[in-house]
């Protein structure tokens, strides 16, 4: 055999194990085939401490029954402080709105400094990065508390003062 032949052929192997590999890979990445030969155990409290504190079986469901309650009283307290939650998210909200509009000013007269340093051009492909991120990332945050109805949608065509 001539050099040719045992160049190709080392090629061909190469190649041959990169398709597998790849093959391999994709499979391996698919997450049923991934989930069915590694499941991932997760251990509840329970198990934990069944585990580490050698828990008998009479013990058990009634460790069970003590973090359930626990559950329950600590989410009954939880409801009695939602009003003082949402009155102290309504307030955020109505600060940060107070902050936006006080610094809007500002913020128009820093841009239109930054215009006049600019080149059109520059400036043209600043405000479009501007108009790409505000879609990207929008201006609200939700509300971390989450005891505050979503806001309603705006129509179309309105914007946000800047």
């Amino acid at each position: 055999m001539g050099k040719r032949i045992h160049s190709t052929l080392i090629l061909v192997v190469v190649f041959g194990l990169g398709l597998a590999t790849g093959v391999a890979g994709m499979v391996w990445a698919w997450p049923g085939v991934r989930d069915h030969l590694m499941p991932h155990h997760r251990q509840t409290f329970v198990q934990y401490l069944q585990r580490t504190l050698n828990l008998s079986a009479t013990q058990v469901p009634q460790v069970e029954a003590v973090l359930k309650d626990t559950r329950q009283r600590r989410h009954a307290v939880h409801l009695q402080f939602v009003p003082q939650y949402t009155t102290l998210c309504e307030s955020f909200l109505t600060v940060s709105q107070k902050e936006r509009a006080i610094f809007a000013p500002t913020l128009q007269q820093e841009l239109g400094k930054l215009q006049a340093i600019l080149t059109p051009a520059q400036w043209q492909k600043f405000q479009a990065q501007r108009a790409a991120a505000a879609k990207k990332y929008p201006p609200r945050k939700p509300d971390l508390c989450r005891h505050l109805p979503p806001l309603p949608a705006k129509p179309a065509g309105t914007q946000k003062p800047k």
